[in-house]
């Protein structure tokens, strides 16, 4: 039988052409019109002019050449100048698509031939800057961020990235986990925006790399940001994946963009560009993106050698922009912040899914201000980012941005990160390295009624149990444990789906059943608790679980500040800030509040740093 031919065995071609326009007596021409356009590989498109039935010749050009990779172009309103011969009577106008595999698409409409650009109108092809366009900078206080597409902590280690450990060694460097599905997907457009924005999809509401629904008004990228508060800053950004400089990065001075026939290619300009910044101009603020390990994984898979390969080329390059930083003639004279990161790790081919290697980031900070892995060791996240450059900065952070992170190498006031959660795995499959322990050890004064049956289920989630976030994340994946983004280092976890595993001790009627309190603390004319993370999920049907809040006062009154139930149906609050607040009865001098968990083979619920208040 032979063989079936589909669409893509050729290639598309298709031109466009307008009837004559009348030009005589003109020099100049405007041809105005609206477009969509789209490309995410081999295609070209291009407007070309014929007077008065000659030789077609060429405006510009649309290609990864002339725009970069993956271009999404939409409701621009487009005007291309055109240069009259002289003598020349009439002009057609065609628009070509050649050379297209199954690619995207070029839509226009509402075209007119014009003395003048319409109102609103853009050129066709950006204007180009470069290196030299970058202002003065005015600060001593100074930022260099490299990001780094889809480079996996694991597969760092097994690489050898001297340029990264020995600069991380100066600083913080570690994991970063990011979320999984039940918030976004594990893409590049929720990880930059998350490093970008300070706060989680659910906030910036980039959920996928078509950046569809991103709240850019409410949280714009840190350097815009960082432009209106102090306009004099000289930024600098430089990159070669298309969609972070049309949807994400709105206004560095200078803003360029790469193209080349690979990732290695544009990674080499991207390197030489901010090489040029640091060595020959004085920039405050420089981002500069580095794309060859992720599109290596993507080609090649993330567990070839040539995925370390692209590492190790990564890693030289970061070493190069860290050796021009040093040899700066002001250098010693200037305060740099030097920031790394990846927006996710890889699986196989790819990412996206809520896989452990998909999840595990990194990020490495070092500068004044942030103490070394030795001085003080935390989880830190990709939100933490941008606070950290403003802290540096010496910029003002409004707390109406509604940020989730923190600066990195601020010191938690979390009584859960005084245990240490160190037992590994007894009942549990094998996780991977890194991820954290678990233990039964409370905080000080903090105390726990277990009425679980003895013996029944998992031995790590038989009750409230604290623990790493990464340790809880991977002992089920695909059912939202790892959205639990606003919890860091040690938190509380009440598990009784992963209690059922062992065993299956719900079947017979047992009963997870665990209670989990605070100290008593003093209380003034009024009380109030606040939770600064609430995961909570039960399912709906089958498995009961039962959970509240219950603030306890010395003199016997107990108030219920929160409940649910698997009776009223199904229940996910995702990684969710909750302040519940009560009234002081008559009498009562001190106060403690409970959390209590009751299920079968339902649901679970993580909390994280809790605190008492009183005022």
């Amino acid at each position: 039988m032979g063989r079936r031919e589909q669409p893509g065995d050729q290639l598309f071609e298709s031109t466009l052409t307008s009837p004559a326009y009348p030009v005589a007596g003109k020099s100049t021409v405007y041809v105005n019109y609206d477009q969509n356009y789209r490309q995410t590989g081999p295609q070209v498109a291009a407007l070309d002019v014929s007077f008065d039935g000659g030789a077609p010749q060429r405006q510009f050009t649309y290609s990864t050449a002339t725009l970069g990779d993956q271009v999404y172009r939409e409701n621009e309103t487009i005007a291309v100048l055109v240069t009259v011969p002289a003598g020349a009577q009439s002009v057609k106008i065609s628009w070509v698509i050649e050379n297209a595999h199954n690619d995207w698409y070029w839509a226009i409409d509402n075209m007119s031939m014009n003395d003048e650009a319409r109102p609103g109108a853009i050129p066709p092809l950006p204007k180009v800057q470069t290196p030299d366009d970058l202002p003065n900078g005015t600060s001593a206080t100074k930022v260099l961020f490299v990001d780094m597409d889809g480079m996996r902590w694991d597969k760092m280690h097994e690489a050898g990235t001297p340029n990264l450990i020995a600069t991380g060694a100066t600083g913080q460097f570690g994991p970063a986990y990011i979320q999984d599905n039940a918030i976004a997907g594990t893409n590049s457009g929720p990880g930059h925006s998350n490093m970008f924005t300070g706060v989680w999809p659910d906030k910036h509401n980039v959920l996928d790399n078509s950046f569809n629904g991103y709240r850019k008004s409410q949280y714009p990228d840190f350097i815009t940001r960082a432009e209106g508060l102090k306009p004099e800053l000289s930024t600098f950004s430089t990159l070669d994946w298309t969609p972070l400089n049309t949807y994400l990065i709105d206004r560095p001075d200078v803003k360029l963009q790469q193209t080349g026939a690979n990732q290695q290619i544009t990674d080499r300009q991207s390197t030489d560009a901010a090489l040029e910044v640091l060595g020959k101009h004085n920039p405050d603020l420089m981002m500069v993106y580095l794309h060859d390990v992720d599109a290596t994984g993507h080609a090649l898979c993330s567990d070839r050698t040539a995925y370390l390969d692209a590492i190790r080329r990564v890693d030289a390059k970061f070493g190069e922009l860290v050796a021009a930083v040093k040899k700066r003639p002001t250098y010693n004279d200037e305060r740099w912040l030097i920031i790394a990161a990846t927006d996710h790790g890889q699986t196989g081919f790819g990412h996206g899914g809520d896989q452990h290697t998909s999840r595990q980031g990194w990020i490495l900070a070092t500068g004044p201000g942030i103490p070394t892995n030795f001085a003080l060791h935390r989880e830190w996240r990709q939100v933490d980012i941008m606070p950290t450059i403003y802290r540096h900065l010496g910029l003002p952070v409004d707390p109406a941005w509604g940020l989730d992170g923190v600066p990195i190498g601020a010191r938690s006031n979390d009584p859960f990160d005084t245990v240490p959660a160190t037992s590994g795995v007894v009942d549990e499959a094998p996780k991977p390295a890194s991820v954290g322990g678990w233990t039964t050890a409370l905080p000080k004064s903090w105390t726990r009624v277990d009425k679980t049956p003895p013996g029944s289920g998992v031995t790590e989630y038989r009750g409230w149990r604290l623990m790493s976030g990464e340790f809880w994340t991977t002992s089920e994946e695909g059912q939202g444990r790892g959205s639990v983004v606003r919890g860091r280092d040690v938190i509380a976890v009440a598990d009784p789906d992963e209690w059922n595993d062992k065993g299956d001790p719900a079947a017979g009627g047992a009963l997870f059943d665990s209670a989990l309190s605070t100290p008593w603390v003093a209380v003034g004319k009024a009380s109030g608790v606040q939770v600064d993370l609430s995961h909570y999920k039960q399912v709906a049907g089958g498995q009961p679980q039962d959970a509240e809040v219950v603030a306890e006062f010395d003199n016997g009154v107990q108030r219920v500040l929160w409940t649910a139930s698997a009776t009223t149906g199904a229940k996910f609050d995702i990684s969710k800030p909750v302040h519940l607040l009560t009234a002081v009865p008559t009498g009562a001098t001190k106060v403690r509040v409970t959390w209590h968990l009751t299920a079968g083979n339902n649901g679970y619920w993580a909390i994280d740093a809790p605190e008492v208040t009183t005022r």
